[in-house]
C-alpha cells in the first residue's frame, strides 16, 4: 500500500504520526504534488486539511483517512490518541470505505463541496435566496443567507443554524435558512439526486457572498447558481474501531446529562 500523506510541515505532531508509520513499514510520501500512483491518502490536521486533501485528491477516487489533532472534527475523525490503534487496523485491512455524496456547484461561482454551499449577506442588510428544486419554485428565504449541506456537512454550518445531523450513508441534501425573517421556513431534507437552484436579490445596494465550503467568493445582485451531485463521490475510510456515532459521543457529547458535572 502507498500512502500519501497531507500535513502542515511546521506542524508540530508530524514526528508522531511519520515515526508510527515508519514503524510499520508503511510506504508513505510526504505532500506529493500528485495523488497518481497512490492506493490511500492520510490527512493529519483538522477539517481544514481535510478539505484541503479531497481538492487535492481530484477526481482520483483514492480513499481519504483524516487524522484529527485538533479538539473539532468530524471528517479526520480519528483521535490524535487513537492513531496507533487506527494505523495498525488500516495495516491489518480492517477498514472500511464509505462513500459520500460531493455537491458539484454551477453559475455564478463553480467547483466541489464537501460540506456545504452558502449564500450569505455581507453587510447589514439581509437578502432573499430564490430556491428551486428539479424545476419547482418551492421558497424565497428573506434571510441573512441559505445553505445547501451533504450528509458529511450536517455536523458543520447546517448544524449550526438548526440543521437535521444525518449519518453520512444517507443520500440527501439538506436546505437551511440563515437566520430567517419568515420563521414559518424551515430546514428541509431532499434527496442528493435533486437539482437545487438558488438566485439571490440584495437590498439597498447590500452585497453577499457565496462560499464553497472554506472558500468565499462575492457575488452580484441576480446572480444564479446550480447545485447537483458530482459525477464522482468522496471516499472515506473508516477504521474498525472508529464510528460516526462514537464521533457523536466523544465530540458533541451526544446524550450526556450535564447534571452529573455539578
Amino acid at each position: 500500500m502507498k500512502i500519501a500523506l497531507y500535513s502542515r510541515p511546521e506542524h508540530p505532531s508530524l514526528p508522531i504520526i511519520t515515526g508510527e508509520l515508519r514503524r510499520r513499514r508503511l510506504d508513505f510520501t510526504f505532500n506529493p504534488a500528485s495523488p497518481v500512483g497512490y492506493d490511500l491518502a492520510l490527512s493529519f490536521g483538522g477539517d481544514g486539511t481535510f478539505l484541503s486533501t479531497v481538492r487535492k485528491m481530484g477526481e482520483s477516487h483514492i480513499p481519504i483517512l483524516g487524522i484529527n489533532s485538533g479538539r473539532l472534527g468530524f471528517m479526520a475523525a480519528v483521535a490524535l490518541e487513537d492513531l496507533v490503534k487506527a494505523l495498525d487496523e488500516l495495516r491489518d485491512g480492517s477498514y472500511t470505505i464509505e462513500e459520500r455524496t460531493l455537491l458539484a456547484i454551477s453559475g455564478g461561482i463553480q467547483g466541489l463541496a464537501v460540506n456545504e454551499f452558502t449564500i450569505q449577506k455581507d453587510g447589514t442588510a439581509m437578502i432573499s435566496v430564490e430556491i428551486g428544486i428539479d424545476g419547482e419554485q418551492v421558497a424565497t428565504y428573506w434571510a441573512d443567507g441559505a445553505i445547501v449541506s451533504t450528509s458529511t456537512g450536517s455536523t458543520a454550518y447546517s448544524m449550526s443554524v438548526g440543521g437535521a445531523i444525518l449519518a453520512p450513508g444517507c443520500r440527501c441534501l439538506i436546505l437551511s435558512p440563515i437566520a430567517p425573517h419568515n420563521l414559518n421556513i424551515r430546514p428541509l431534507v431532499v434527496p442528493d439526486t435533486s437539482r437545487i437552484t438558488l438566485k439571490v436579490t440584495t437590498r439597498n445596494g447590500g452585497k453577499a457572498i457565496a462560499t464553497i465550503d472554506n472558500r468565499e467568493r462575492p457575488v452580484a445582485d441576480g446572480t444564479a447558481f446550480e447545485l447537483a451531485k458530482a459525477g464522482h463521490n468522496l471516499r472515506v475510510v473508516r477504521p474498525a474501531g472508529n464510528s460516526f456515532y462514537k464521533t457523536l459521543r466523544n465530540k458533541l457529547l451526544w446524550g450526556v446529562d450535564a447534571r452529573n458535572n455539578n
